[in-house]
């Protein structure tokens, strides 16, 4: 009933409702606009004339949000990430002698979801990321394992210690030092990729904590399919192969060797925006597929290299990330330092993880924690970064032109 002022009414209220949601009551008279300079509300400035701006954040952050859910952040999924690790805790924990049998069910579902969403990622097909070392050596050892089970009686009891000593040594070793390496390993309850890649890069050093360590429990369970001797060497003594050192480092060859010829013959120049090989009209080929050498020095290690070893300048290297075209020297400084990872890897990690299982069951619960903040990281810049860096991206050019606008009119 007093007189109207000119100052900005306070916000209104909002109230829930009986649904959870909230409703505001709002004076019904014309809104009066604050003086040039002071900050206006949401409403205010879409009154003012900002509604096709505000439009355009709102179009922006609904786009956002529905990527995410297509990309599997839903309740579900969340819940199906959280039990899954429930369950892998307890028969870890409870029933170590079957941990194995968990190993493969879960393989045979992770394995069939990566492959076929990475058959759908775009631009670039991403199918060919499963050559890597990584999910080369989960695919061929979980088909192993499964002939071991069916097999019988068919394979020696010679082959059968010659493909554990292999495996263990893979996995507390390179596949185990890749957590460390590697910041995209991450637990993310709803994100399959990212669940696949704690799978075959973690679980098979909690799978042979258990076939090493509590190998009598797992004997017993399973005589007809494991027969696992305590007495095994790491390092060659007498013969050349038959240890987790020569079995581990063999195979990990067996697959650099095939690698490396395919990526420096065919590999290198599937992602290059102007790719070497022509068409039949003398056009070149279209880049379809991605590797995961491309993917590694676009992430930043093409600018790192270049400092650290060739004195090239940062703008040649973002240039050469920009057309996915990486010198030769790149990749072969990269693949030196993935097999010399590989190496300390086996010595540094899977030789200590050998000797106690204090040491390697410390070294998988460190491990762990590393994934799980890491993957804290990630949900707390969904809940508080995500959206105010994708807007400020998407209106970089308007917000530098209002600033500079603001400034030019002064005060």
């Amino acid at each position: 009933m007093g007189k109207e002022s000119s100052a900005v009414a306070p916000a209104p209220t909002p109230f829930p409702n009986t649904e959870g949601h909230h409703e505001s009551f709002e004076d019904s008279s014309p809104p009066t606009l604050p003086p040039r300079g002071i900050s206006r509300t949401a409403s205010q400035a879409f009154r003012a004339g900002s509604s096709e701006a505000i439009q355009a954040v709102l179009t922006r952050v609904e786009a956002l949000a529905q990527k995410r859910v297509k990309d599997g952040f839903s309740e579900f999924n969340f819940s199906l990430g959280v039990l899954n690790c429930f369950l892998v805790t307890f028969i870890f924990c409870a029933y170590p002698e079957h941990f194995w049998v968990l190993f493969l069910a879960e393989s045979c579902v992770l394995f069939p979801l990566k492959v076929v969403t990475l058959s759908k990622t775009k631009p670039l097909n991403n199918v060919l990321y499963l050559l890597d070392y990584c999910w080369v050596t989960n695919m061929v050892g979980t088909i192993f394992m499964f002939l071991i089970l069916f097999s019988g009686d068919t394979l020696s009891e010679s082959f059968r210690e010659n493909f554990f000593l292999a495996a263990y040594g893979s996995a507390i070793g390179p596949l185990f030092g890749s957590n460390i390496a590697f910041s995209f390993i991450a637990i993310i309850f709803h994100d399959v990729h990212a669940m696949a890649s704690v799978f075959i890069h973690l679980f098979p050093s909690l799978l042979f904590f258990n076939l090493r360590w509590k190998s009598e429990e797992v004997h017993n369970a399973w005589s007809n399919v494991f027969q696992i001797r305590q007495d095994i060497d790491f390092w060659p003594s007498g013969s050349f192969t038959g240890n987790v050192f020569t079995n581990a480092l063999l195979t990990y060859l067996a697959w650099y060797i095939p690698y490396f010829t395919w990526q420096y013959f065919v590999g290198i120049d599937l992602p290059r925006k102007n790719r070497h090989k022509k068409l039949p009209n003398g056009d070149s080929a279209p880049a379809l597929y991605d590797t995961v050498y491309h993917s590694t020095l676009r992430g930043g290690k093409c600018v790192a290299l270049g400092k650290l070893f060739w004195n090239r300048s940062v703008e040649k290297s973002k240039k050469q990330v920009a057309d996915n075209d990486f010198e030769l020297r790149d990749f072969f400084a990269y693949m030196a330092i993935h097999l010399t990872c590989a190496v300390v890897a086996l010595c540094c990690l899977a030789y200590p993880c050998y000797l106690s299982p204090y040491v390697h069951g410390t070294s998988i619960v460190l491990l762990l924690v590393i994934c799980t903040w890491r993957g804290a990281k990630r949900y707390t810049y969904y809940s508080t970064k995500m959206y105010s860096s994708v807007i400020r991206k998407h209106f970089a050019k308007d917000i530098e032109d209002a600033t500079l606008e603001a400034g030019a009119v002064g005060p």
